[in-house]
C-alpha cells in the first residue's frame, strides 16, 4: 500500500535536486570561460627573456686586451656608433631565432630606438634605429645601456662626447 504523504516528499526531492543540478551547472560554466591573463604573461615573459639575452650577448666584446689597455668595443656598440642599423638587425634577429629549423625561422619582431641626451638643449630625444613598423598592441620591451667612447667618430645626431645612450627595442611576434 502507498502512504500519500511519501509521494510529496519525492516530489520535494527532486524539485531540490533540479535546482541543485542547475546551480552546480551555472557554477562549472560560468567558471571555466573565466580567461586567465596569466597563459599571456609566460609568452611576453619568454620573448622578455630572450630579447634581454639578445643585449647582453650583442653589447659583450668578443675579445678582452687587458694588456693593451684599450677599449674593446662591443658589437652592439659599434652598430650605434656606425648607426649600421642593418647590421644590427641582422645580427639581432639571428640571435633572436629560437627555431632550429632553417626553413622555419622565428617570427620575432622588432622596432629599435636609440635615446640620448642632446647636450645643447638637455632634452632626451629618441632616434630610430631599424626594424619593423610597429602595429600591435601587446609588444615587450627591453632596453639596454651602451657605453659610446667619444674618441671615435659617432652618427650624426649624437654629440662628439663620450657618452652613454638606451637603447630600446620593442619585441612582438
Amino acid at each position: 500500500m502507498v502512504n500519500r504523504d511519501e509521494g510529496q516528499v519525492y516530489t520535494i526531492e527532486g524539485i531540490a535536486a533540479s535546482v541543485l543540478l542547475v546551480i552546480t551547472v551555472y557554477t562549472v560554466l560560468s567558471t571555466t570561460t573565466i580567461l586567465t591573463p596569466g597563459d599571456t604573461h609566460i609568452i611576453d615573459l619568454h620573448l622578455e627573456q630572450t630579447g634581454n639575452d639578445v643585449l647582453a650577448v650583442m653589447d659583450t666584446p668578443d675579445y678582452y686586451s687587458d694588456i693593451s689597455g684599450t677599449y674593446n668595443e662591443s658589437a652592439l656598440a659599434f652598430s650605434i656608433r656606425t648607426g649600421d642599423e642593418a647590421g644590427f638587425g641582422s645580427q639581432f634577429s639571428t640571435l633572436a631565432d629560437t627555431t632550429t629549423l632553417p626553413d622555419h625561422p622565428d617570427r620575432i619582431k622588432y622596432n629599435a630606438t636609440v635615446y640620448y641626451r642632446n647636450a645643447t638643449s638637455g632634452q632626451v630625444e629618441g632616434h630610430p634605429f631599424g626594424g619593423d613598423l610597429y602595429r600591435r598592441e601587446n609588444a615587450v620591451k627591453v632596453t639596454r645601456w651602451v657605453y659610446l667612447d667619444g674618441s671615435a667618430p659617432l652618427p650624426g645626431y649624437l654629440d662628439p662626447r663620450s657618452q652613454s645612450v638606451l637603447l630600446e627595442v620593442l619585441l612582438w611576434r
